[in-house]
């Protein structure tokens, strides 16, 4: 299988290139006066994206004789964004515990209890109090762990179907 170790070196520079490009990202949002935590970093899964096509498209254009399976193509990307996400996960479990970390940290918990504050009564209404006070205790113990795994799962999750989709059109039989 020509999808074997030998690419492993590529893949994980691929994959610190990506999380430098997602740090990047990341500061540029926050010298803009944007938490990126949640949703607001969302958009760097494009990185991850491009990249997933970019390495499948190279490793095919240089074995153009090889016959490629769809699961191949599929795990190897896999193994990609599972790179990827081992090391984002770490970078932001260390950050986030970090002193500047946890400033950004616990500036986004206050935001998202103001915020969650403004709603109250809505949510009391529609949801009851007892959803309310338990979505307020989550958002009170966000800490850099829980933000390392959410980052780390959605990654994963969000690559599926890309993954499927880049797999089965860059297949060779």
């Amino acid at each position: 299988m020509f999808l074997g170790l030998k690419r492993l070196p590529e893949l994980v520079i691929s994959a610190f290139l990506v999380l430098g490009l997602i740090l990047v990202y990341c500061y540029v949002l926050h010298q803009n006066g944007i938490i990126p935590i949640g949703g607001k970093k969302a958009p760097s899964y494009v990185i991850v994206l491009l990249f997933q096509w970019f390495l499948v498209q190279r490793t095919l254009k240089q074995n153009t004789t090889h016959s490629v399976h769809f699961l191949h193509l599929f795990v190897y990307q896999y193994v990609f964004v599972i790179i990827v996400g081992i090391l984002t996960f770490t970078f932001f479990h260390w950050f986030f515990q970090s002193s500047a970390g946890l400033d950004i940290l616990n500036e986004y918990i206050r935001l998202s209890l103001g915020e969650l504050a403004q709603y109250q009564k809505v949510i009391v209404q529609q949801e009851g109090q007892a959803y309310f006070l338990e979505l307020k205790n989550s958002i009170s113990q966000i800490n850099a762990f829980s933000i390392a795994k959410d980052d780390f799962f959605q990654k994963i999750a969000l690559s599926f179907l890309p993954n499927l989709l880049i797999s089965l059109y860059y297949k060779r039989s």
